[in-house]
């Protein structure tokens, strides 16, 4: 059984936190988002039950161009807590350990970016296994990370008495509502890039009450790979190496058919929108939103649903005339929600950022920080730091 924050006492503790604060990043600049304030609000809870808190997370991947340090994250974090969150440059160094030494209760310290040390895939040899040995207790308010086998997630509950987080208490119980084996109404809307994260979705199609409405590069990656010619976007999703999926995808839809809803049009054309239909594929041009009819073939099946999921745009959301399909979608949930018809959750990011910029009201059940971790959860597959987790202290 996996432990909550009520169930220990933190004062005069030595706590170490994991918590996702991985943020979008322009011209080198952290852009403010939901999963700062979520971490914030534990960092608070923990800082006013008089424990020193020593915080690890990550910003990008190595080579990426989102890798930073999380000097402005500590900032931000510190607003957000009304705590100082002090940033260290280092993790498993002597000066660092140093630090870590020094604090005092209520003190908050930022180590630097997890992913920086090959300590968090080398398992066998990871510093973590001494590192952890350091601390009284361990929280994880880093759901959005426990679909990774890393050793900043799934060493220290092997260590010492572990918990979650406030943030990923909430996400587990919302999460509960969603069961794989009870047979009602459910939609799965689904688009985003991370192609590999999505996968594990069509695990829900056991259900044969579910359904998965595809769009975004998902979409126009299956449709791809059952013979139909885009035109460019054919040639685009093979320069970004996304035609290594068409086999899978292939086999996920001949066994799927009749629960897998694809585009039937499309909107293109940078300049100004103008729509085309599937059959008068392909075009020379780019593929910027869903159209019109496929959003009506979405709406009929959403309002049928009890639950619905929802994860990424439909298409570039953020430029305001390829909206379209997200912002619709989005008003009918919200609506839907509100009249109790559905329950309905959201993975955030863009979802979250559409619903500010287009005034959307905020009706939905429940509006997740989380993406790969998110889907693989509802999708029934075990999760190595949910697992760490509930053997910790056994």
């Amino acid at each position: 059984m996996i432990k909550r924050m009520g169930d220990f006492n933190f004062k005069d503790k030595l706590v170490l936190l994991r918590v996702d604060i991985n943020s979008p990043v322009v011209n080198k600049k952290i852009i403010d988002n939901p999963r700062l304030k979520e971490a914030a609000a534990t960092i608070k809870y923990l800082i006013d039950n008089k424990a020193k808190v020593v915080i690890l997370a990550h910003q990008g991947r190595k080579r990426d161009s989102d890798f930073l340090d999380l000097r402005q994250h500590a900032e931000l974090l510190s607003k957000h807590s009304g705590k100082e969150v002090r940033y260290v440059d280092g993790l498993f160094e002597d000066s660092a350990l140093e630090k870590i030494d020094k604090l005092e209760f209520g003190q908050a310290l930022l180590m630097k970016n997890t992913r920086v040390y090959d300590d968090e895939t080398k398992m066998e040899k990871s510093r973590f296994y001494s590192f952890s040995d350091l601390f009284d207790i361990y929280v994880n308010d880093a759901f959005s990370v426990c679909h990774r086998n890393q050793g900043s997630i799934v060493i220290p509950p092997k260590e010492i008495p572990s918990c979650v987080g406030l943030n990923m208490e909430k996400e587990l119980n919302v999460l509960s509502r969603f069961d794989l084996d009870k047979k009602e109404k459910v939609v799965y809307l689904v688009g985003g890039a991370k192609i590999e994260d999505y996968f594990p979705v069509f695990n829900v199609l056991k259900n044969k009450e579910a359904k998965v409405l595809a769009s975004g590069i998902l979409a126009n990656l299956i449709l791809v790979s059952i013979g139909k010619d885009l035109g460019y976007e054919n040639k685009w999703l093979d320069e970004k190496n996304y035609l290594s999926f068409e086999d899978k995808l292939k086999e996920i839809h001949e066994e799927h058919k009749s629960q897998l809803m694809l585009p039937i049009d499309f909107a293109i054309d940078k300049d100004c929108r103008k729509e085309i239909s599937l059959n008068d594929m392909p075009t020379d041009r780019k593929i910027w939103d869903v159209g019109h009819k496929t959003v009506e073939l979405y709406k009929k099946e959403i309002e049928k649903a009890k639950i619905i999921f929802m994860k990424g745009p439909l298409g570039y959301s953020e430029i305001e005339k390829f909206s379209y399909g997200t912002v619709e979608i989005l008003k009918l949930i919200s609506k839907l929600t509100k009249e109790g018809k559905c329950f309905s959750l959201l993975g955030g990011g863009h979802l979250s950022t559409a619903i500010d910029e287009y005034k959307i009201p905020n009706n939905f059940s429940h509006i997740s920080t989380s993406g790969g971790a998110l889907i693989a959860y509802i999708s029934g597959e075990k999760l190595p730091g949910i697992e760490a987790l509930e053997k910790s202290g056994r």
